[in-house]
């Protein structure tokens, strides 16, 4: 029996997923990821997906640091180095959750869409990504200032 797609939890789309991801990080998107998985049902998929998104961003933040403690000779570098490096960083890690959203729930979303499911606003995804970026920025702060 088919459930009606006002009985069927909303979704995060894919366009939401890698747009958030972008403008914040790749760990709002893959907390977005990981609301899908759960909506549905799915925690061990889910808390899978999590911890992955955690792990990878937290190397990617370490690989981003050694990068630029490398590259950067002076400090007036830094702030060209940082602009520069954002871009190209914002890019990849929207390409990854696009890639990693397709690969992990594109057989899903195409059954989503049969089914006439509905998807959370974008500016819903967008605020939960901010929210994650803030509460990153509050927790990688203390770090910073413990390591300088």
């Amino acid at each position: 029996m088919t459930p009606k797609p006002q009985e069927l939890p909303k979704l995060y789309s894919m366009y939401s997923i890698g747009l958030v991801t972008f403008l914040c990080s790749l760990l709002a998107g893959g907390y977005l990821l990981y609301a899908n998985y759960k909506a549905l049902g799915m925690r061990k998929l889910a808390n899978y997906t999590l911890a992955t998104s955690v792990a990878v961003f937290v190397l990617c933040i370490w690989a981003l640091s050694v990068y630029i403690e490398g590259n950067a000779s002076s400090p007036e570098e830094l702030p060209q180095l940082s602009i520069t490096l954002n871009i190209v960083v914002n890019v990849a890690q929207a390409i990854v959750a696009i890639i990693a959203t397709q690969f992990l729930q594109g057989a899903m979303f195409a059954t989503f869409k049969e089914m006439q499911g509905r998807y959370h606003s974008t500016w819903h995804a967008f605020f939960i990504g901010l929210c994650a970026t803030i509460v990153m920025s509050l927790l990688i702060a203390p770090i910073t200032l413990l390591v300088l």
